[in-house]
């Protein structure tokens, strides 16, 4: 869980001029790139480039817009074939879930190469069908 004046790895870190990460697309507010220590086989990470704590300390709304639109231009480079076997999410922590005390966004597709306890599995095709 995060607290506001945690170490913020994005500001602090992925939005330096020197970073070591790998771009996948920019924008004047915001940044994608490949995720430092994925998760999954393909692990994109997408923020603001301004310090905001998490979605509930967004005061302009249209950025929410723009890191989607960042993510659709990412996944429209992604064929039907490949999202049929592969799948993609975007996802979001806030709380208890939230490592960092920066608003990021998780674009992820493939399976989970490591566990992490932020991202369980809160539903399955078994524990739906049971509730038939």
């Amino acid at each position: 869980m995060s607290k506001p004046n945690d170490f913020d790895f994005y500001c602090d870190v992925a939005l330096q001029p020197d970073a070591d990460i790998t771009k996948v697309l920019e924008t004047d507010r915001v940044l994608a790139f490949n995720h430092t220590k994925p998760f999954w086989e393909t692990h994109i990470v997408i923020i603001p480039k301004t310090h905001i704590w998490d979605v509930r300390h967004v005061d302009d709304p249209s950025l929410f817009a723009e890191i989607f639109e960042v993510a659709q231009k990412i996944l429209r480079d992604v064929s039907q074939e490949e999202l049929d076997v592969r799948g993609a999410k975007i996802l979001t922590n806030i709380g208890k879930f939230q490592d960092t005390p920066h608003l990021h966004f998780h674009l992820v597709m493939g399976e989970m190469i490591r566990p992490h306890s932020s991202f369980t599995v809160v539903y399955s095709k078994d524990s739906h069908e049971s509730e038939k």
